[in-house]
């Protein structure tokens, strides 16, 4: 029945003088809050996180990225900015801030995962010069017998503009060569199989009609214009011609005829319904009811201040139940019913998971679990809180209040877990109401590389203490901006010749320093530092080798530091580069130093840690090279071990501790492994394709004898017609 024949009922039912209430039914057609996807870990970002980010959009969902710089292209995957943000993606928005606040943590109206275009942390690594161009694409949206014109489209929406103040290298720019970057937000909606109707069009020009200001904590309802008939709708949001901008995210994406249900925001204690209205339609006052999982409950209501521009009316419904919270990660069911100023009995019904209040970070060497309380219960300290790893009973080595609101409970593994290995921990703790919360967090360790026992000679084989460090300045940005790639290219000439000053460094246009704690004034920056009153680490700043430059410059640095690190025992060691602006630390030989890449940081960044582990198979001496380098602004680096009590010690420091460093080696450099070889099958037109690398063997049985195939190279295609069976194997 559609809303005609619904009046003409209604009209019919009057005539004849019955009192009968008009049916029930759903204003909203379509929802989204993409809190239904499967987070998972980030990465590339600097704050790490389990279930924090997806790229994989909801199911009919699908994201456009051919507009991407490079898209396509062989090394897009070394190049595609920062890798999370290569286009539109979906983050846990209490993560999103974490990477760089800027304003992200006042979007407080969304709640979960929400779809995010962040075209500023996309620009924190290299990436191919353009703009950033990226769309969004809905599931098609049943709208039949919808009237003319009745249809609009709610989000809420945080928003930053930038324009205008990009140019190259990076990125396109106008005829003159001045930039011309305008971040830009778009939305289409497809009626059948009709034209693309743009419904909404942002951009960061302020004198520009269509500008948009800045909002990071907006609500959006638009008219959608359907024509009559219509039987299906498709949405398209874009963000485009963005350079290094801002961000536009959406959460709460709803489609029907105001007023209707666009959010549900579930806390332990209860939860927040939001009802948007407008056409000139209104919820009538006290005709809200609402079940919580079957069951009515008591609700508050309330218009809030009208904050938007344009505004946006709607009415708030909340419930709290005391003084029990909900389990943590528990689903739930709501139901609000009301009646519309128009006449209609409205139902619908909205889910939410419940929170968690606990959050857990492993490395190879301790468990650390974070309890954070909500202004709604506090911890029993007295009852003390319980840990179950992987369904075993442990106790925690420490529990410490940290902050009015946070308790940190730390657990040492007695040895380091096996490198990326998953796991769970339950963590219960009680209430000062008596509740005991419990709550499963999976986690996964990070994956640590072993260092081949070929690598080592023997201890005692280092020769001259001390490390040797070369600097390379240029006198422009380079090509390729604060990437690893700019930076070896630097150092390798391609750009040109040097302009550091070369004053104190070696033959062999080295500088032999002590260890890495660098700082371009010989100011404060990172752990080590004069001002630093932890035991150990009041170790003053040195400046950079060589910067100034000739030109009195500070700036477009690349350098690197070798060193030949005696490590006393096998085991899992901890090792950290505080960094401004990237680096990488690899291992391997003299003649290829950069064999095996331990850690890194791949972009520009403010002082900031990369912690990163790796395990070393024998005692002895082994080759490591940190490569570092900036681009503008501040300079700093240094480069230190952690270990499992988190002491931290500078690579040749005099900390307890501390590796000692060596300029080289009194001994022949070793070898470098044979990698092992690799092969992989697939199906092809012409059979089974065989991808390998060594030497590919073949035989008739499983268990041998195998010998080498004449003349074949990778890929090999085996016909897979007749009966013939046959086995395959690489060797080196």
């Amino acid at each position: 029945m559609n809303q005609n024949e619904l009046r003409m009922t209604g009209l019919l039912v009057a005539g004849i003088g019955l009192a009968l209430a008009l049916p029930v039914s759903a204003q909203r057609l379509f929802f989204e809050d993409f809190n239904g996807l499967p987070l998972g870990p980030n990465v590339e970002e600097v704050s790490r996180g389990d279930k924090v980010w997806t790229k994989t959009p909801p199911p009919g969902w699908t994201i456009d990225d051919t507009g991407m710089p490079g898209y396509g292209q062989p090394d897009y995957d070394q190049l595609d900015g920062m890798r999370e943000w290569a286009g539109w993606a979906f983050a846990d928005v209490k993560w999103w801030p974490t990477v760089d606040n800027q304003r992200r943590s006042e979007w407080v109206r969304a709640s979960g995962a929400a779809a995010i275009a962040d075209p500023d942390e996309w620009d924190d690594a290299p990436h191919h010069v353009g703009f950033f161009n990226s769309f969004l694409h809905s599931p098609e949206i049943p709208v039949a017998g919808s009237a003319a014109n009745t249809l609009a489209l709610f989000f809420d929406s945080s928003w930053r503009p930038e324009a205008v103040d990009d140019g190259a290298p990076k990125f396109p720019v106008g005829p003159e060569g001045g930039p011309i970057n305008n971040q830009t937000a778009v939305i289409t909606a497809r009626w059948d199989n009709g034209p693309e109707v743009e419904v909404l069009r942002w951009d960061s020009i302020a004198d520009s009609p269509t500008y948009k200001g800045h909002w990071p904590n907006d609500a959006v309802l638009l008219g959608l214009n359907n024509p009559a008939g219509a039987q299906k709708l498709k949405l398209k949001f874009g963000l485009i011609e963005a350079a290094n901008d801002w961000w536009w995210a959406i959460d709460n994406v709803t489609v029907g005829q105001p007023p209707m249900l666009t959010a549900t925001i579930g806390r332990g204690d209860g939860f927040t319904a939001r009802i948007v209205e407008g056409f000139g339609k209104r919820v009538v006052d006290g005709s809200i009811t609402a079940r919580l999982d079957g069951q009515p409950v008591s609700i508050t209501t309330e218009r809030p201040a009208n904050e938007f521009e344009p505004p946006i009316e709607e009415v708030e419904v909340q419930h709290q139940r005391t003084p029990q919270i909900f389990p943590p990660d528990s689903l739930h069911q709501v139901e609000i019913s009301y009646r519309t100023s128009d006449g209609r009995n409205v139902t619908e019904t909205a889910t939410f998971i419940a929170p968690g209040y606990t959050t857990v970070r492993a490395t190879p060497f301790q468990l650390t679990a974070t309890i954070t309380e909500p202004d709604y219960f506090q911890v029993d300290e007295s009852k003390g809180v319980q840990l179950e790893l992987n369904g075993t009973a442990i106790t925690a080595g420490s529990i410490t209040r940290v902050d009015p609101n946070q308790w940190v409970v730390r657990f040492q593994f007695p040895t380091p877990p096996p490198s990326g290995s998953a796991h769970s921990l339950k963590v219960a703790f009680t209430t000062t109401t008596a509740q005991v919360v419990q709550q499963t967090i999976g986690f996964t360790l990070p994956e640590y590389p072993a260092i081949p026992a070929s690598l080592a000679t023997a201890a005692g084989t280092g020769r001259d203490a001390g490390l040797r460090w070369r600097t390379h300045q240029l006198p422009s940005a380079r090509p390729l901006g604060n990437s690893i790639a700019g930076a070896e290219a630097q150092l390798r000439g391609d750009y040109g010749e040097t302009i550091h000053d070369p004053t104190l460094q070696t033959a062999g246009g080295y500088f032999v320093v002590p260890f890495v704690n660098f700082e371009q004034s010989a100011g404060t920056a990172g752990h080590f530092n004069a001002a630093s009153s932890v035991p150990g680490q009041d170790v003053p700043d040195d400046v950079i080798p060589g910067i100034p430059g000739t030109t009195g410059s500070d700036n477009h640095i690349a350098a690197e530091a070798r060193a030949f690190l005696e490590f006393p025992a096998a085991g899992v060691y901890g090792m950290v580069v505080n960094s401004d602006d990237g680096f990488q630390v690899s291992t391997g030989n003299a003649d290829n130093p950069t064999w095996l890449v331990l850690g890194k940081f791949d972009g520009g960044r403010g002082a900031n840690d990369t912690e990163f582990f790796f395990k070393v198979e024998q005692p002895g001496v082994y080759f490591f090279r940190l490569l570092w380098f900036e681009g503008t602004g501040g300079a700093s680096v240094e480069w230190f071990t952690i270990n499992a009590a988190g002491q931290r010690a500078l690579v040749n420091g005099t900390q307890t501790g501390a590796l000692k460093a060596w300029q080289a080696r009194s001994v022949p450099e070793p070898g470098l492994p044979q990698p092992q070889p690799t092969i992989a099958i697939s199906r092809g037109e012409a059979g089974a394709v065989i991808e390998y690398t060594g030497t590919l063997q073949t035989a008739e049985r499983a268990e041998g004898p195998y010998n080498d195939v004449a003349g074949a190279t990778s890929p090999y295609t085996v016909p897979t017609e007749g009966p013939n069976t046959r086995f395959y194997r690489t060797r080196n």
